[in-house]
């Protein structure tokens, strides 16, 4: 397997099976893809810009031989990294202005139609499979901020001006700036979406959904927020996020809000009631492993004792569990549990150690008065 994470945007374009993966996108690419970028948040303005030039070369109309290709993306590249106008319509800019992405998806456009080879309707481009398009999404644009509406019956993903994604599921919307000024980056949402965003620690990025407001530095997520629901749900996948209510948020009878500041990570959800205005903090429906060293041989255990089974789960799932260590002392555990959700895991080592467990505050607690 290369190494993607040394990889330029140029050896993106120029891999197989990255180009694989935009052309031709199945199950198991896109969870790698996917995965690999939840990874590696850093470098989602680099893939969307090389995604951008996969797909500009597969439509092309015009016969172009693959090595007066590379050298046109050679030049692209350089020509955008390095501000160099390609007309008097374009400004020299530099790197750290405002209108860097501007005049640099422009510029990319512009240079990739003059070489003839390349037409694509918009910058920010969707991941495989679910393309958000003039037919897809309802859109406006209104006192610097754009609107997005998911008019389909099927999730679709947008890019923000920050490179951070956007899976917008159907019947919802999401405003955002054209462009993230100032000291935050700040969206809307109503209905339900999952969030990859760029990691910026000098630049916040916050959800507001309802009487809900999401805070994270660079993480995926997901926020459902429909209207006719009772509850709003944040809930986790990677990284750490800060959930608080706002500060006009009461309940029906007009009782402050839940002032808390939940904090969230994998695996971890945050559930906050209209009703009662209050917060709880679970675990998501089907938490998944997030530690991709973890090996399924891990999880084969021959009377091992029950605290190294506590830690590997722990390991695996970034989920803390709490038991007595002098009461279970002397419990061993002998169980394959490598094809296991983690639920059926717990039950199976309850099970095995006459125990029972349960979800407090987004962790697992363990009772027991120990084996016999």
């Amino acid at each position: 397997m290369p190494d993607y994470a040394a990889y330029t945007i140029e050896d993106f374009v120029f891999d197989p099976e990255f180009q694989r993966w935009v052309k031709q996108p199945n199950a198991s690419n896109e969870d790698f893809w996917q995965q690999w970028l939840e990874e590696h948040p850093d470098r989602m303005a680099d893939i969307q810009q090389a995604r951008q030039l996969v797909l500009s070369m597969e439509i092309d109309e015009v016969a172009v031989s693959p090595e007066q290709i590379k050298r046109d993306v050679q030049k692209m590249l350089h020509r955008i990294r390095y501000q160099q106008p390609v007309g008097p319509a374009f400004t020299q800019v530099t790197r750290s202005s405002p209108a860097w992405g501007r005049w640099a998806a422009a510029a990319a456009v512009v240079l990739a139609i003059g070489l003839g080879w390349v037409y694509y309707r918009q910058a920010a481009l969707p991941a495989p499979g679910r393309y958000a398009s003039e037919n897809t999404m309802a859109a406006d644009v209104k006192n610097g901020l754009q609107t997005q509406r998911n008019t389909t019956k099927e999730p679709l993903t947008l890019t923000l001006p920050d490179g951070s994604t956007v899976e917008l599921s159907p019947s919802s919307e999401i405003s955002y700036p054209t462009q993230f000024d100032g000291d935050k980056r700040q969206v809307t949402l109503t209905g339900e979406a999952f969030f990859t965003v760029v990691r910026n620690p000098a630049k916040p990025f916050l959800v507001f959904a309802d009487d809900v407001i999401t805070k994270v530095l660079g993480t995926s997520f997901r926020v459902k927020a429909y209207p006719d629901q009772k509850d709003i749900v944040v809930a986790v996948r990677t990284g750490k996020v800060a959930v608080f209510a706002r500060e006009e948020a009461t309940d029906g009878s007009g009782k402050i809000a839940d002032r808390r500041v939940i904090s969230l990570t994998p695996n971890q959800q945050a559930e906050f009631s209209r009703i009662r205005a209050e917060f709880r903090k679970t675990l998501v429906a089907q938490p998944t492993v997030i530690n991709k060293a973890i090996r399924p041989a891990e999880f084969e255990f021959d009377e091992t004792p029950v605290a190294d089974v506590f830690r590997r789960i722990e390991k695996a799932y970034g989920i803390e569990i709490i038991y007595d260590s002098d009461v279970l002392r002397d419990c061993a555990l002998s169980a394959s549990l490598s094809q296991e959700s983690l639920d059926d895991k717990l039950r199976i080592v309850c099970r095995g150690i006459e125990a029972t467990y349960e979800i407090i505050d987004g962790k697992i607690v363990i009772r027991s008065n120990g084996c016999r």
